[in-house]
């Protein structure tokens, strides 16, 4: 498996405790202005990747994450992926698998899962705050990701 993964965890969302289900939590107001902000960090690191693919979670603050993200891209597609979720990091691996080599796909999606994923793919523990960024490069001849760069919101 060649390829870039960069893994993105939603941004400050609604809190848990409101009369709604988690599925339909959305981002605070606060929490997509920070993300859109945050974007300006971030565009740099990313901007000059070709076919760059988002994922995303179905639950409606990854949804709102990964439109803020692609916009400040310039992408005009995403796709929801029922294992971003539910955390499956199995049912991540065999997507990655039917990837074309040279793959370059963001996930937006959740924690624990994120940075589960993170030491999983990579070997490395890092805490993945809300609004997290994290670059994973995997490499034909390596057994487990590199762990690029991340990058946090203040």
């Amino acid at each position: 498996m060649i390829g870039e993964l960069i893994l993105v965890r939603h941004g400050k969302a609604e809190s848990k405790l409101l009369d709604k289900s988690d599925f339909d939590r959305t981002l605070t107001e606060e929490g997509k202005r920070e993300f859109e902000t945050f974007m300006k960090k971030v565009v740099p690191l990313l901007e000059p990747k070709k076919q760059l693919e988002v994922w995303t979670s179905p639950l409606i603050r990854a949804k709102e994450t990964a439109d803020v993200f692609k916009e400040a891209l310039g992408i005009a597609e995403m796709k929801e992926k029922d294992f971003l979720g539910n955390g499956d990091l199995e049912g991540l691996l065999q997507e990655l698998e039917k990837q074309d080599s040279q793959f370059v796909i963001a996930c937006v999606g959740h924690e624990p899962a994120m940075s589960a994923w993170t030491k999983e793919l990579t070997g490395q523990s890092t805490p993945f705050p809300k609004g997290g960024v994290v670059n994973i490069r995997f490499e034909e001849d390596k057994e487990k990701g590199r762990l690029d760069w991340k990058l946090f919101p203040n």
